[in-house]
């Protein structure tokens, strides 16, 4: 149970939109709004959270653990994180362009996005030595990692009423790592005396611990179109983006890049990694590995997305109304996002909801969510991956949290 506490922790402490999915409609013009939204969402497709758990906050990682992680692990596999918080304020007097259905918003976040695309062998060589590949091949081709660390503020318009939105955001990047192995593999004879490594990438890391080593353009659009819907009943499609934009490293970067093949006669593979061996510390091998560093200045896309749903109206009489959409990052560590659900009105205030998901950094995914509404005040919490709290087999989990003050 110590991952709950860390994600209620990030939660709390980050303070970018933090709803897994669609937000629920809500047509009633208000003077002012103020809101928080959360989010900590971790997923893997196939490493489980005995693992992680001890990995990242301590403790001893068994051989039952190790082996169950492993065996869930196919010829590609995804792990990830998107942890993040916003504040924004909302206006709804004070007119912008003399148009009176128009109001002005204001916020301000950061969000931390980032995992790998991985093969099942670089997971078995992680955690198990090269004991197991004597006499094999460690195929680790086609891995693909990156990372952004970003802060934002924005400021844009709304529809008083629809509440559909557009933002321009101004970032601020302090931190991003990207790699791609197109090629990356390693053989060894069966004595385990002879090594070949085959290598074809590159990474690109920062060399500086400045909080300000980038910024970026991007914008946040929420458009929310009534349709017709079953029976008559009119419901609510929304097309959303976040974070969609550019970035720019202005901090220069290391980037190493390698194309090469090489052969070690006569050394095992502790050898080459050990203290004193090949690649240790005191020696430098990128000019024998054939490895190429410069430094760069990279222009790359934000970590943002595109989605397309049917919303929950929140001032329907409907007791029981139904969500599901499809979300897409420009990213390959995260797949293509489907999802849908179930809302239920408890009362007028109180709204409950489960949801079913496929996609992102995991596979098939049950969550749900308690929805509470007052005239002046709103909270919701949820969860996409409910399991993930309570057992160490599951892949992953996470918590999005939001409230609003309206006055």
């Amino acid at each position: 149970m110590r991952i709950v506490t860390l994600f209620f922790f990030a939660l709390f402490s980050f303070g970018v939109s933090a709803q897994m999915y669609t937000n629920q409609s809500d047509t009633t013009v208000y003077a002012n709004e103020i809101g928080v939204n959360t989010i900590g969402d971790y997923g893997a497709t196939a490493v489980q959270n005995g693992v992680t758990n001890r990995l990242f906050l301590g403790g001893f990682i068994d051989s039952t653990l190790k082996n169950n992680s492993l065996a869930r692990h196919s010829v590609v596999n995804r792990i990830g994180v998107n942890a993040g918080g916003e504040i924004y304020y909302r206006n709804s007097t004070k007119k912008i362009f003399k148009k009176k259905d128009w109001g002005y918003e204001i916020s301000a976040g950061v969000n931390y996005f980032g995992g790998a695309l991985y093969g099942r062998d670089a997971f078995g060589l992680l955690f198990f030595g090269n004991q197991s590949y004597i006499g094999d091949t460690m195929v680790l081709s086609g891995m693909d990692a990156n990372f952004t660390a970003m802060q934002r503020v924005g400021f844009g318009f709304y529809d008083v009423k629809s509440k559909s939105s557009v933002r321009l955001n101004l970032f601020n990047i302090n931190s991003r790592i990207d790699a791609d192995f197109r090629d990356f593999e390693l053989r060894q004879s069966a004595d385990g005396q002879e090594l070949t490594l085959v290598m074809d990438g590159d990474v690109t890391m920062g060399q500086s611990a400045k909080f300000n080593q980038g910024f970026g353009v991007g914008v946040d659009f929420d458009f929310r179109i009534p349709i017709s819907w079953v029976k008559g009943d009119n419901a609510y499609l929304q097309f959303k983006s976040q974070n969609l934009g550019f970035g720019y490293m202005y901090e220069a970067q290391k980037k190493y890049s390698f194309d090469t093949t090489i052969v070690f006669d006569g050394f095992r593979f502790e050898q080459l990694i050990s203290e004193n061996g090949y690649f240790s510390d005191s020696i430098s091998v990128l000019d024998t590995l054939g490895i190429r560093s410069q430094d760069v200045n990279s222009l790359f896309l934000l970590p943002g997305f595109i989605q397309v749903s049917k919303m929950v109206d929140n001032q329907s009489d409907k007791k029981l109304q139904s969500f599901f959409g499809l979300r897409v990052y420009p990213s390959l560590i995260f797949s293509p996002l489907g999802f849908a659900g179930a809302d239920y009105r408890i009362n007028e205030h109180i709204h409950a909801g489960a949801s079913v998901t496929f996609g992102g950094f995991s596979g098939l995914r049950f969550g749900a969510y308690g929805q509470f509404n007052w005239d002046k005040f709103g909270l919701g919490i949820g969860s996409d991956n409910f399991s993930g709290f309570m057992r160490s087999g599951g892949n992953g989990t996470s918590m999005y949290l939001n409230a609003v003050c309206r006055f």
